[in-house]
């Protein structure tokens, strides 16, 4: 019985001991990457990926890692990473550098200084990335995303600034010192739509008061046929006994 144990658990190691190990065609990709950036943390967003660079200053290697809806850490999902020297030379990272342990995935740099890429996927209106170096951060959004207003969009930390070049937000930080960054944004198109599902209710709901009001007119005009708003009173009783017993 301990014995099917043990290979149950060899067998599984993936999820057990961590998940095995990388790819090398999946590391080694050609990926094109924009390298003058100005941040040690820059993220260009797009529909279904993201691309980084992050700015390695005299450090060895770089954990990489990410957390699900129960705050647990999981290796980063990386592709087509590569480093560029401070002399501008690009050269790829082989999968021999990347270790992917259960928590996290550890890239060893070729040089304790240069800026080190990868691409990785994502889905959603939303990015959040932990703060894997210090210093200020720069994410440029999808065509179309917004967070102008702030009960349908979210960033945080706060403190950024936000440009728009060529229908692209681009949300940074001067300096990040929280243990992650997260935006959620909407797409103006929403915003187009939502605008239009107001006015739609507005006219609803001026119809339905409109309809309502001449139902209620209708039913006085029922009622006055009817005599049931007639009025049989004197005018002139005074509120008195009445005639006979006076």
């Amino acid at each position: 019985m301990g014995l099917l144990a043990l290979l149950a658990a060899l067998a599984g190691c993936s999820t057990i001991l961590g998940p095995g190990e990388p790819d090398p065609e999946k590391i080694e990709q050609n990926v094109s990457y924009d390298w003058n950036t100005s941040a040690n943390a820059t993220f260009d967003i797009t529909k279904d990926e993201y691309t980084a660079v992050y700015v390695v200053d005299n450090q060895s290697e770089l954990e990489l890692y990410q957390r699900d809806a129960l705050g647990t850490r999981h290796p980063l999902d990386i592709e087509g990473v590569k480093f560029r020297y401070q002399n501008g030379t690009v050269t790829n990272v082989s999968a021999e550098n990347v270790d992917l342990q259960r928590k996290r995935a550890v890239v060893s740099t070729p040089a304790e200084d240069g800026k080190l890429a990868f691409r990785s996927p994502r889905r959603g209106k939303q990015f959040g990335m932990p703060t894997f170096v210090s210093g200020s951060y720069e994410a440029t959004l999808p065509p179309g995303a917004r967070v102008d207003i702030p009960i349908l969009a979210q960033v945080s930390p706060r403190g950024h600034e936000t440009s728009i070049d060529d229908d692209r937000v681009t949300v940074s930080w001067d300096e990040v010192e929280a243990q992650s960054v997260s935006i959620r944004w909407y797409l103006a198109r929403d915003l187009l739509l939502f605008g239009g599902l107001f006015a739609l209710m507005l006219v609803v709901g001026a119809i339905g008061a409109i309809y309502y009001l001449r139902q209620i007119r209708a039913l006085e005009a029922q009622r006055e046929e009817v005599g049931l708003d007639v009025d049989t009173g004197d005018d002139s009783d005074d509120g008195g006994p009445p005639p006979g017993m006076r």
